[in-house]
């Protein structure tokens, strides 16, 4: 009888320890799937406040003013900017100008920094922002003090559709052309559209698609040193042709 007590003793106190055991085991694994969680979403979320400063942006060609309290969200699925009414606009690789900064813009996406002279192209991070002062180009992250010169006879690129150029521009689409001030960009939407925005005119061209598909899509700066051939995704020099590539994030990025 005592043996009896003794082993249902044992099997208790051995029950009892199996179920502290299992209970440690269990918050591991919440504790674990917690920092998972937090880690593949919380801390890949980025977020810029562009509270302080009045924007615009075109989309389509309808221009989209932001002021007042302005926060952008990036995760690996899109890009929110969350306007002070609680609205959502969501962002692409075009381009965000500052409306009382002449010669500012800030990059929501990654963009390539193609240099024609050299044939490098690096990577530029998210946020960038990009200034002309005094004919010279720089860039440096948002919220940072630093800033590089870049060459003016570079461009940027997204990697898809959307290509910004630094310096006057002539796009040729077959025999119309079209003059473009510096920070401009054109947005190639092959077999739709094409679509010109003129900074310095504050003007936004929309071609329709029989002229997009039909003809070569070119754009030669001023000294004719290069030409990017936006139907192919290419430039061209008088020494060489090179093309651009389509993953961004396969790119090393500019030390700035």
């Amino acid at each position: 009888m005592r043996r009896e007590k003794r082993e249902k003793s044992l099997d208790s106190e051995k029950n009892y320890k199996l179920a502290k055991i299992g209970v440690v085991i269990v918050a591991i694994i919440i504790i674990v799937i917690a920092y998972i969680i937090f880690d593949t979403v919380v801390k890949n979320n980025e977020t810029v406040n562009l509270s302080g400063e009045n924007y615009y942006q075109y989309f389509m060609g309808i221009r989209e003013d932001y002021s007042g309290d302005i926060e952008i969200v990036r995760t690996d699925q899109y890009t929110q900017l969350i306007k002070e009414d609680g609205q959502v606009v969501y962002l692409d690789s075009t381009p965000i100008y500052y409306t009382d900064k002449l010669g500012q813009v800030i990059f929501p996406s990654k963009m390539e920094l193609v240099n024609t002279q050299s044939g490098t192209i690096n990577a530029l991070n998210n946020f960038t922002n990009l200034i002309q002062d005094s004919q010279v180009m720089y860039v440096k992250k948002h919220n940072k003090d630093n800033r590089k010169s870049i060459s003016n006879n570079s461009f940027l690129y997204d990697g898809a559709d959307l290509y910004f150029f630094l310096e006057d521009m002539t796009i040729t689409v077959g025999s119309e052309k079209h003059e473009l001030s510096p920070l401009s960009y054109a947005i190639v939407n092959y077999g739709q559209n094409i679509e010109f925005y003129d900074y310095e005119k504050d003007e936004y061209t929309i071609l329709d698609e029989k002229i997009a598909t039909s003809t070569e899509i070119l754009a030669t700066n001023k000294n004719k040193d290069y030409t990017i051939n936006m139907g192919v995704d290419s430039f061209s020099t008088a020494s060489s042709d090179q093309l651009l590539i389509k993953n961004v994030n396969n790119l090393t990025e500019l030390d700035y």
